[in-house]
């Protein structure tokens, strides 16, 4: 029997590594989803957009490491690496994420105190344009 070459590259570990891609693209296209429609539909508040920009600040972290980890696999398959292929540790942080940005949007949402912003001069004239000055 021949000796097996584990340096022959399959095209099934290419296909695999670019599913692998794809699916984590997915998911953090559904987290910018979940935060342009947040930003869109949850109204003017400042806790929506936190809330919103929590979870396109995950999505954009999530494409970066997507992209990264598809370039390193890559790589390795190239050289014939072997070993371990499974990330452990990103999923996990993954959920944990959506655990904690689910509960910054809940609270914010919740929260009984109502956000004021300061006032200042210059938006106290801007705004009164057209009502009747009362001095």
């Amino acid at each position: 029997m021949a000796p097996v070459d584990f340096k022959l590259i399959r095209p099934k570990n290419y296909f695999a590594n670019e599913r692998t891609f794809i699916n984590w693209l997915q998911l953090a296209v559904t987290m910018g989803g979940l935060g342009l429609a947040l930003l869109n539909f949850g109204g003017n508040g400042i806790r929506v957009r936190i809330s919103a920009f929590v979870f396109e600040t995950g999505a954009l972290a999530l494409i970066v490491y997507a992209y990264t980890m598809f370039w390193r696999r890559a790589n390795r398959l190239q050289r014939g690496e072997r070993g371990s292929w499974d990330d452990q540790v990103v999923p996990v942080i993954v959920v944990m994420f959506f655990i904690f940005a689910t509960a910054i949007n809940f609270g914010l949402t919740f929260h009984k105190k109502a956000y004021t912003p300061p006032v200042d001069n210059l938006s106290v004239a801007t705004m009164s344009w057209g009502l009747k000055q009362h001095r």
